[in-house]
């Protein structure tokens, strides 16, 4: 999505999310780790701990030095912002090895990769589930699994990152994510993106991560969806899909609807869902505008993207709520 449009629709988010927000607020920790005492994130740590989402390498130890290597990364980021498995996904194409060509089916993290392509987090199908993950690729990753649960407000103030200078336009959008949110601060501005992130580094970015989707995005009172306006236009919107190199090994999808009846219309991405090794199917839906504003009845057009391993074609089809909607035409 394009920086100036920060947010994304709102989804249900599962109890698991529930009930680590409970654990992260409460602050005081039922288990403790030796290798912690005075680290400045043990506090952190220990919820995380508490609530199920990370262990430590012994019984008592956690290592808040040690590297994380990308399958701890995937685990983490997955358990932590508690992503589930996307309803509807085809249970022949929804297993790690039908994504990736380095993840096999049995290994521990297995769940968690499949988990996260179904999420929308921009995995390249070779990934190497041992290699080191940096600060960065991490953060971006952040980013997008917090974009994955739903609509939460930004400011749009812009951080200047000293030692960003080689880092993509997508890395750069998230990190300024990331810092107008508050789950990331700069040392003496700067962020070091290409060290390889620590566990105690993850741990705290995945804890302040968490903490502020249980507080923005999925609050403890549910909203409840306004219906759609009637009358609904009927099969008259089209659907298309553009792809653009985003950068090595990833393209940018671009869904563009025709005909929307006024500027308050919007679109966002539900979920994706690889049909093929050289396939997917965007699912969308057409946001409704806010009923306290006014808008100019002029026919419009509404555009979201998101991002895909290089190497595969795209179609867009609607979800439930924009079932008046065409399928889309084949990617340009």
């Amino acid at each position: 999505m394009k920086p100036t449009n920060l947010t994304k629709h709102a989804k249900k988010m599962s109890i698991a999310c529930g009930i680590l927000a409970a654990s992260l607020s409460f602050g005081a920790s039922a288990f403790a780790f030796s290798d912690l005492k005075g680290n400045p994130a043990e506090t952190k740590i220990n919820a995380l701990h508490n609530a199920g989402v990370i262990n430590g390498i012994t019984s008592d130890l956690f290592a808040p030095k040690a590297k994380v290597t990308t399958a701890q990364a995937i685990q983490f980021l997955v358990k932590g912002l508690a992503l589930a498995p996307q309803p509807g996904t085809d249970s022949n194409a929804s297993t790690a090895s039908s994504f990736f060509e380095n993840v096999k089916d049995n290994a521990w993290y297995a769940s968690s990769f499949a988990i996260a392509q179904q999420s929308g987090l921009t995995l390249a199908k070779d990934i190497d589930p041992n290699a080191p993950m940096t600060r960065a690729e991490f953060a971006h990753l952040l980013t997008q699994a917090l974009q994955s649960k739903g609509n939460f407000p930004v400011t749009k103030m812009f951080f200047m990152i000293e030692d960003g200078d080689k880092l993509s336009p997508e890395v750069n959008y998230s990190l300024q994510v990331l810092l107008n949110t508050k789950v990331l601060t700069l040392d003496n501005g700067k962020f070091r993106p290409a060290d390889v992130i620590t566990r105690s580094e993850a741990a705290v970015m995945i804890h302040d991560a968490a903490d502020f989707a249980a507080r923005v995005i999925t609050p403890n009172n549910p909203v409840i969806e306004p219906s759609e306006p009637e009358p609904v236009p009927v099969n008259n919107y089209v659907s298309d899909v553009v792809l653009e190199k985003a950068a090595e090994g990833v393209n940018k999808a671009t869904i563009t609807v025709d005909n929307l009846p006024n500027p308050g219309y919007g679109l966002v991405v539900e979920r994706i869902e690889f049909t093929s090794a050289t396939k997917a199917v965007l699912y969308f839906k057409v946001t409704l505008p806010d009923p306290d504003k006014m808008y100019a009845q002029v026919i419009t057009k509404g555009s979201v993207s998101t991002y895909l391993p290089a190497g595969y074609t795209a179609t867009a089809e609607p979800v439930m709520g924009s079932r008046w909607l065409q399928p889309s035409t084949q990617t340009q």
